[in-house]
């Protein structure tokens, strides 16, 4: 999950806001809808500063964190990396500064460079193909996720079959609350999985035409040998103002995830990460079902709640 802007920034070092040569241009690309003068905002911005701009359009428009529309769904497309490489495998902000999106005249997509990195652990409970609930341990504090089987699209996108729409839902819960939705789950045949080592690292890309702004956030889950690396684009909010923004028109959000993965693909389908090569194609593979994939031997059951859920619970101690 991607989240909002807001959220997603919220333990990045503190940002540096250098206003004065954009303050202009923006003004004028707010007032007239003039793509270049947006464009030339960015280039003045990042002259002095290697990330912050969606940060800077926020406070330009006076507003905190990033509005959302449809808040309780997720739109997301995925693409698989596939990487090839000798000696050690380049860190997760090395697969981030890797992905380059040129600030041209005209650009549909601008980058804003956050590289948040964290690491957690996310436990996976299910019924058969179905995920029923994750729990995840990240910097000290527990969290529960929910989310829906995949809806159906009301739209004609070409290609929006690249794209899962589900609702979700992730809040914080104390241990105790844990365990107490995991007894719940029991009772209705819901099954442990398994947990994964999660490595996740975001940069945020803006889209110039409606200014709705998508998470791309690079994951690294490992299950014993096994690695699933990713790439996850999700909406993530918009910036208001923008004259093209036409406000909870689905088909307009799911054009311009399509048309995001298109330039990521085209821009990035092949990227060289130090002396590594990363291939990106489209996937549909969950995390849940990379853990399912790991195999479950008839012999005997290939995961112990108790022990692995006991780590969790000593951690919290």
């Amino acid at each position: 999950m991607g989240g909002c802007y807001e959220s997603s920034t919220r333990y990045s070092p503190p940002i540096n806001v250098w206003k004065t040569a954009s303050e202009g241009s923006l003004r004028g690309f707010f007032a007239k809808g003039n793509i270049e003068d947006l464009i030339d905002a960015y280039k003045s911005y990042q002259n002095n500063n290697q990330n912050g701009f969606i940060k800077h359009l926020l406070e330009h428009r006076k507003v905190g964190m990033s509005p959302k529309e449809f808040p309780e769904i997720e739109y997301e497309i995925k693409f698989n990396i596939d990487v090839t490489g000798k000696g050690k495998e380049p860190e997760l902000v090395e697969y981030l500064d890797a992905f380059d999106y040129p600030a041209t005249k005209n650009a549909r997509f601008l980058k804003d460079a956050i590289n948040t990195v964290s690491v957690g652990e996310n436990y996976f409970f299910g019924k058969d193909d179905e995920e029923v609930l994750v729990v995840i341990s990240k910097g000290g504090k527990t969290y529960l996720k929910e989310k829906s089987q995949p809806l159906p699209l009301q739209t004609t996108v070409p290609y929006q079959e690249i794209l899962i729409k589900r609702t979700e839902d992730r809040y914080e819960a104390p241990i105790e609350k844990v365990l107490a939705k995991l007894m719940e789950l029991g009772k209705k045949d819901v099954e442990y999985k398994g947990v994964i080592r999660k490595e996740k690292g975001d940069y945020f890309m803006l889209d110039t035409w409606h200014g709705r702004i998508f998470s791309c956030t690079v994951t690294r889950a490992k299950m014993g040998e096994n690695v699933q690396r990713q790439l996850e684009l999700e909406y993530a909010g918009y910036i208001p103002g923008f004259k093209g923004h036409e406000f909870e028109n689905e088909t307009q959000l799911i054009e311009t995830a399509v048309e995001l993965a298109k330039t990521i693909a085209v821009l990035n389908g092949k990227t060289k990460i130090k002396s590594w090569m990363a291939e990106l194609d489209i996937t549909h593979q969950r995390k849940y079902d990379f853990v399912r994939s790991n195999g479950e031997p008839e012999e005997k059951p290939c995961f112990n709640l108790q022990k692995d859920l006991g780590r969790l619970i000593e951690g919290k101690k």
